[in-house]
């Protein structure tokens, strides 16, 4: 099941938009990011994670080292989402290749903000745009991914259990 939420105005984003243009949101490679996504697209996790290497479960390095984008993507994330959320994934400029979100559990909301065009988002054959309109979703169960005609500067936030 797909389910488009309420459209947000720009403004909503804005106190967010701009913490995060001021860090640095590090490049993916590709002997640390997904199979089959772009070399060096830029991605962060917020929230409640496991540890890749040690399997600890707890807060996120970038919730630590953010606290002020975690709180406001929490703020965000209290008012879009219509179910508790444990993390958030923070994408920016990423196209996705067509891919199943795997070891995601249940629905996830996916929107997206900033000064772009296109990069719309294809679930299951069908185009949406997620810009400033959530999107609710089972990634695990629905393949997805971008169109590749992004022009600017995209953020999109993923909130999961």
């Amino acid at each position: 099941m797909i389910k488009l939420l309420e459209k947000q105005d720009v403004v909503f984003f804005e106190p967010l938009h701009q913490m995060l243009q001021k860090i640095i949101i590090p490049s993916k490679t590709t002997t640390n990011n997904r199979r089959g996504f772009p070399d060096k697209h830029k991605a962060i996790t917020f929230g409640i994670t496991r540890s890749r290497f040690s399997g600890i479960i707890g807060l996120s390095y970038y919730s630590k080292k953010y606290p002020h984008i975690y709180d406001e993507l929490c703020r965000i994330g209290k008012i879009m989402c219509p179910f508790e959320f444990k993390s958030i994934h923070v994408n920016n400029n990423v196209v996705c290749p067509k891919h199943f979100d795997s070891k995601n559990i249940g629905e996830s909301v996916l929107v997206s903000f900033g000064d772009y065009t296109g990069c719309n988002i294809v679930i299951n054959d069908i185009v949406y745009d997620a810009k400033y309109t959530p999107i609710v979703f089972n990634g695990a169960e629905l393949e997805h991914y971008n169109t590749n005609d992004l022009i600017g500067n995209k953020y999109s936030l993923v909130y999961y259990i």
